[in-house]
């Protein structure tokens, strides 16, 4: 993803309301940083939709926001988006997620996402 999206699209593409990407934003100060136009319209950037993927998967455990935010305050040592490089233990554990999901999803339903 070379082009930064709107907050919509991110909306769309996370299936995530548009007030919710903002409540985040709100809340999670410092961790979740949008890009702005001149305009002050927010921009998503890969790094960003990356942060976004975290707290969705974090809140889908059962972790609250405060939570959510101390984990990725710790796991993430920068404060500017554009240098956040996530931690490649971290990576890791999530591809592996990724991968026994679509396992057991394709044993039990015989399909793939």
């Amino acid at each position: 993803m070379n082009t930064p999206l709107t907050i919509r699209e991110v909306s769309r593409r996370l299936n995530v309301t548009t007030h919710t990407l903002r409540f985040w934003e709100k809340e999670m100060e410092g961790i979740i940083v949008p890009l702005r136009t001149r305009g002050g319209q927010r921009r998503y950037n890969a790094e960003h939709i990356f942060i976004l993927k975290e707290v969705i998967r974090l809140k889908d455990k059962g972790f609250s926001l405060t939570d959510i935010k101390e984990k990725l305050e710790t796991r993430y040592h920068h404060h500017e988006m554009d240098s956040i490089i996530p931690n490649i233990d971290d990576l890791a554990d999530r591809v592996a997620e990724i991968v026994r999901s679509a396992v057991y999803n394709f044993l039990e339903t015989g399909k793939t996402d």
